[in-house]
Parts: C-alpha cells; sequence; structure tokens
C-alpha cells in the first residue's frame, strides 16, 4: 500500500486498530534507504527472494523486469481477507476512504462482539 508520510493516515489507521504492512519486490537494503527517505513508520516486507508471494496473488505487471502491481489487501484478526483490490495500473493509488471503511466495519463488528 502507498501512504503519505503524513501522520493523520497513520493515526486514522492507528485509531481503528489496524497494522499497516508494506511488501514489494524490492531489495530489502533499498527499501531501508527509501523508508529512511520519507519518514515511514510501518514496517516495509521485501518479496526480491520470494516471487511466489507476488505469484500467489496475479500481481506481477512485468514479471521479467520484477515489476508488480500495486496491491491492497485488509485482513482481519482471524486471518480473513476483508479487502483484495489489484491496480491494473501500477501508478494508480486506491483511495484511503476505501480501505477506512473497511476498517471502521471490522471496528463496529469487534465491539459488537465484545462481551459487555
Amino acid at each position: 500500500m502507498q501512504l503519505s508520510s503524513g501522520q493523520e493516515e497513520h493515526k486514522t489507521f492507528d485509531a481503528l486498530d489496524a497494522q499497516v504492512l508494506g511488501i514489494s519486490t524490492n531489495h530489502p537494503a533499498s527499501q531501508k534507504a527509501f523508508a529512511k527517505q520519507l519518514g515511514l513508520d510501518y514496517p516495509l516486507l521485501s518479496a526480491f527472494e520470494h516471487p511466489e508471494v507476488v505469484e500467489s496473488f496475479g500481481g506481477w505487471h512485468d514479471q521479467e523486469k520484477r515489476l508488480a502491481r500495486r496491491a491492497y489487501f485488509v485482513i482481519d484478526k482471524k486471518g480473513t481477507i476483508r479487502l483484495k483490490k489489484i491496480m491494473e495500473n501500477p501508478a494508480e493509488l486506491l483511495p484511503m476512504e476505501e480501505i477506512r471503511k473497511v476498517l471502521e466495519g471490522l471496528k463496529m463488528q469487534e465491539s459488537k462482539e465484545k462481551p459487555q
């Protein structure tokens, strides 16, 4: 997921009890430099040595060049995928409002399931 380094999105995800993870096909050293340059405070995971990760969700934009499509997933605490969106154009971003709605729904569902 591409997020800005702005704090408002991070506060929103924190309030909705969500953990953001970034995954790319870049080498871990490249990711580390990228995160430092942008001041990212969420973990970046590398599929550099595990292209099967990208293959598993049909995420290759150009496998020969190792370019993956931008993909967004929301996975609940039980491991169920609640949102899966793979963008055809790697430059296309999913509006954060779509992710927020799913997370808000999960938070509401979770609060209803908690014993009073």
